[in-house]
């Protein structure tokens, strides 16, 4: 199995002008940990993760005063982040995901996103596999011939 048959091709994305407030909004609407932050060509510019956006401003600051709305996606988020391609076998994509400490990569075709894959995504289908299996069906994969 390869990335592209578990990403998911909607992704909700972050433009690399948008505040940081209005940012941190559509995060925590979409109850999602990070969003790619993408052109209006659809080139991936960075990750922008809840992390980055608390970084951004101290916790103290943000809860007594009017949010700096000066600092946008794109001064804050990481720049070049980790990213998998369609074609990268699961098993790759699982390992980049644990080996980096991220919970979702962006899917790319050269500098373009078509996706993003997350660890639940992975976990699902092993679950799924597993379910199938415990109730005595096979996979068609582990099936003789």
């Amino acid at each position: 199995m390869q990335a592209q048959d578990l990403m998911s091709r909607t992704v909700v994305t972050v433009r690399p002008h948008m505040p940081v407030g209005a940012a941190a909004v559509l995060l925590m609407s979409r109850g999602m940990t990070s969003a790619p932050v993408v052109t209006a060509e659809g080139v991936l510019r960075g990750m922008v993760s809840e992390v980055d956006l608390l970084r951004a401003q101290t916790v103290p600051d943000a809860l007594t005063t009017t949010p700096d709305c000066c600092a946008t996606a794109a001064d804050v988020m990481t720049p070049e982040p980790v990213t998998v391609r369609p074609t990268d076998d699961l098993a790759d994509v699982a390992a980049v995901l644990l080996d980096h400490g991220v919970r979702a990569a962006p899917v790319v075709e050269g500098d373009r996103l078509v996706g993003i894959i997350s660890r639940h995504d992975i976990l699902s289908c092993i679950a799924r596999q597993q379910t199938t299996t415990a109730h005595g069906v096979r996979p068609a994969a582990a099936t003789a011939s």
